[in-house]
């Protein structure tokens, strides 16, 4: 394993340029760093380049790399924060190739499937493409003007999970209702007013949730698609929830409704 202690290295000039989302379009690989998020994302087989900070205890992921080909490079203490996002990291960035999904391939089976309109918080998406996972989502759809999932706060935060469902990017309007057109999935979105409550949905087997913007909702043309509006109900003085708190409690309700 190489050590580079030159910030002119080329290898970490090219980790370096991942950090910007135009670089990351270029190539088709992103970075994802952490312990368990690197270890879990080499089992995918899309990890190509591990880095880990000299001196450091990365005994196991190493040994793992190694026995699968992944190339490593040790890094200087000085110049391992230069592709860290974190500001104590644990001393171990690996560079990941992004998978592409074509929505004009999905065939839409039962199951649950999750549109996101223009969400801008990287947090948010995070966790909800990580609940997504654990909700058993069978896609996930984001609009165009939505926050890049390959930044590395959003990889962080999905926890690996970025590598485990498929992401559609730059979904239409005219996309969603050809899926519609050639299934049975039924579009739920999600609103304040004048709709159902959750709990007392029997969703559909092949549904699809719509979820919008953290600050303006869903646009009014996406109510006008969807077959129905439904609701989180308030218990307590606050009109709204935070955005991957609400489609937590929404796939839940999806899946605990087909029990």
């Amino acid at each position: 394993m190489e050590l580079i202690t030159s910030k002119d290295n080329k290898t970490l000039k090219y980790a370096q340029s991942l950090q910007r989302k135009k670089y990351r379009k270029l190539h088709g690989e992103y970075l994802a760093e952490g312990l368990r998020t690197v270890s879990d994302m080499m089992a995918t087989g899309l990890v190509t380049t591990i880095f880990v900070k000299e001196d450091s205890n990365c005994e196991s992921i190493i040994s793992e790399a190694e026995q699968r080909g992944i190339k490593l490079w040790s890094v200087s203490s000085d110049l391992m924060h230069t592709i860290e996002s974190t500001v104590n990291g644990q001393g171990i960035v690996a560079i990941v190739k992004k998978q592409t999904h074509d929505i004009n391939d999905l065939v839409i089976t039962d199951g649950l499937y999750v549109l996101l309109d223009e969400v801008q918080d990287p947090g948010n998406l995070g966790t909800i493409i990580r609940t997504a996972l654990a909700a058993g989502a069978k896609g996930l759809f984001l609009t165009k003007g939505s926050v890049d999932p390959y930044n590395e706060k959003t990889v962080r935060s999905t926890m690996s999970a970025i590598t485990k469902i498929p992401i559609f990017e730059n979904v239409t309007m005219e996309d969603v209702a050809g899926l519609m057109k050639n299934s049975q999935l039924t579009a739920y979105a999600t609103a304040l007013d004048n709709a159902e409550a959750i709990q007392d949905v029997t969703f559909a087997k092949q549904t699809l949730l719509l979820l919008g913007n953290e600050a303006n909702g869903l646009s009014e043309a996406w109510f006008n698609m969807a077959d129905n509006r439904i609701t989180i109900p308030m218990y307590g003085p606050i009109e709204s929830l935070n955005l991957s708190v609400a489609a937590a409690l929404c796939m839940y309700a999806v899946r605990e409704s087909w029990l």
